[in-house]
């Protein structure tokens, strides 16, 4: 913007120096070039006038407000994220927008680009990393299992469920072969393994 201008000077031939007047409205804030015409009037009516472009051309970019994004770190997904801000010499603090489609749910790291754009059309970017990484083991959802007792022998084993962070419910699995028939106890190893490999 331009908040004041200095009134140009004329020379009359009766009365000297004549200061120019102008009906411009101040501060002057439209991009682009806005014509100032001054007056000049000396004490006799007598007029002359002269113009003066105010060039406003708004090349400067928002600056970031940090140097660097913090890592955003879960283990299964990220609902939102905080947008951050950016200062224009301009508009003053402008939020960052992205792309990224939320939730994020990728395994691994995911760059975030965040932009920011004032409203002459100036871009700056600015990176973010999310990091999702599930390294949680299912939880089994009794504290130990039942004995299963019979007399000769046993067809078939209900699979115990276990609570995974990421994933909910998890049915284990084993490599027992059924069915079980020898005398005397076999003790039977049930596996919870989520997507992740946990």
């Amino acid at each position: 913007s331009v908040d004041s201008l200095t009134a140009p000077t004329a020379t009359d031939n009766c009365t000297g120096a004549i200061t120019a007047t102008t009906t411009t409205v101040l501060p002057i804030t439209a991009q682009g070039t806005t014509v100032v015409t001054w007056t000049y009037e000396d004490a006799n009516g007598n007029i002359s006038t002269q113009t003066q472009n105010v060039v406003i051309a708004d090349t400067t970019a928002p600056v970031a407000d940090v140097a660097a994004l913090a890592d955003v770190i879960a283990q299964c997904n990220v609902d939102s994220l905080t947008a951050p801000t950016a200062t224009d010499n301009c508009a003053g603090s402008i939020t960052g927008t992205t792309t990224t489609a939320l939730p994020i749910t990728a395994q691994g790291t995911t760059q975030v680009t965040w932009t920011y754009e004032d409203a002459n059309g100036n871009i700056s970017t600015q990176t973010q990393n999310v990091v999702i990484a599930d390294t949680t083991a299912p939880v089994a959802d009794v504290a130990a299992l039942a004995d299963v007792i019979a007399q000769c022998n046993v067809d078939s084993l209900t699979a115990p469920t276990a609570t995974d962070n990421c994933a909910g419910s998890i049915t284990g699995t084993t490599t027992t072969a059924l069915p079980i028939t020898a005398q005397g106890t076999t003790v039977v190893t049930w596996t919870y393994e989520d997507a992740n490999g946990n």
